[in-house]
């Protein structure tokens, strides 16, 4: 009996594969190519598109990187093409597949990731006939697409573990708590500089990986937005949600941000952490997750993400 329900198991799965199309594009902006991925379900040729926006760092289109496998974006797509939408995921420009000879990390700013994204909506809309568009950010993902909605319209935004603060609040509320209080002086200067615009050219060996010289462009471009207020200029409507098990990014994080937008409907997710999964234990059990590839995610997502996208 036990085989006969692992081979069904398995047929079911090839099944669901097998019901996915998907296609492996290169997106040419300019000179470079964004590696990305739509996945359709096959024989629905007018179904709402969503694209996911992966979060900050090397994070590539499946929601991974270098020290982290988890899969979460992957399984996420999968599971929202079953049920009959079309996906597309792309790896962030200097990232994964999307690398490039050439590539400074002082040459890239968040405002570099919106225009890319705006091109890649555009691309999906003019090349792929797609009219009904879902913007999905996850982390800082949510960011990127806020600050791309001031640009473009969408049927409708999704935050995903998105932040409502602005970056320099977020950095400072890490770091001040794990510092002796004279090193922190030093962090908030540097902080401080980089949020009127200005890079620091003496940083100590401590600090050294967190502001580098070539990472400070992006930081400047990065703390001058504010989240809650782009959200308040969206006319789409707005899903923002987050779990309960966040360590990264608090349900007081979306709270904020739900709370100035007229659009947005909050959505706490019980036991869901950052990367999607769920935790019913403690904390050692959240991080292994960042790290389980085999792990899905939180089914009350999906059905939570469904809803919103059906009803509209």
């Amino acid at each position: 009996m036990k085989k006969i329900i692992i081979l069904t198991f398995i047929l079911f799965g090839a099944l669901a594969l097998k019901a996915q199309k998907k296609d492996t594009l290169f997106i040419k902006i300019n000179s470079v190519e964004i590696h990305s991925v739509l996945t359709q379900p096959k024989g629905n040729q007018s179904t709402p598109l969503v694209i996911f926006i992966a979060g900050s760092g090397p994070t590539d289109l499946n929601g991974n990187s270098a020290m982290t496998q988890n899969n979460s974006l992957l399984y996420l797509s999968d599971s929202l093409v079953k049920k009959g939408m079309a996906t597309l995921r792309f790896d962030k420009r200097g990232i994964a597949k999307s690398a490039y000879p050439g590539f400074k990390e002082k040459n890239l700013t968040i405002d570099r990731y919106v225009n890319d994204l705006v091109s890649i909506v555009q691309y999906a809309k003019e090349e792929k006939g797609f009219s009904e568009i879902y913007l999905l950010g996850h982390s800082e993902g949510s960011l990127i697409g806020l600050i791309a909605l001031q640009k473009i319209n969408a049927k409708g935004f999704i935050s995903l573990a998105g932040a409502g603060s602005p970056a320099d609040e977020i950095l400072r509320g890490q770091l001040k708590p794990k510092l002796p209080e004279a090193f922190y002086s030093k962090v908030e200067i540097i902080i401080d500089s980089l949020k009127q615009g200005h890079r620091v050219k003496n940083v100590s060996p401590q600090l050294y990986n967190l502001f580098r010289p070539s990472v400070q462009p992006y930081m400047i471009s990065w703390f001058k937005y504010d989240p809650t207020e782009l959200i308040r200029k969206i006319t789409c409507p707005v899903l923002v949600i987050n779990g309960t098990k966040d360590l990264q990014v608090s349900v007081k994080e979306a709270e904020k941000l739900a709370k100035v937008s007229s659009q947005a409907n909050l959505v706490k997710i019980e036991n869901m952490n950052h990367v999607l999964k769920t935790i019913e234990g403690g904390q050692a059990e959240n991080i292994q997750a960042y790290s389980n590839p085999e792990m899905p995610v939180n089914q009350k997502l999906i059905k939570t993400i469904t809803e919103f996208i059906t009803s509209k």
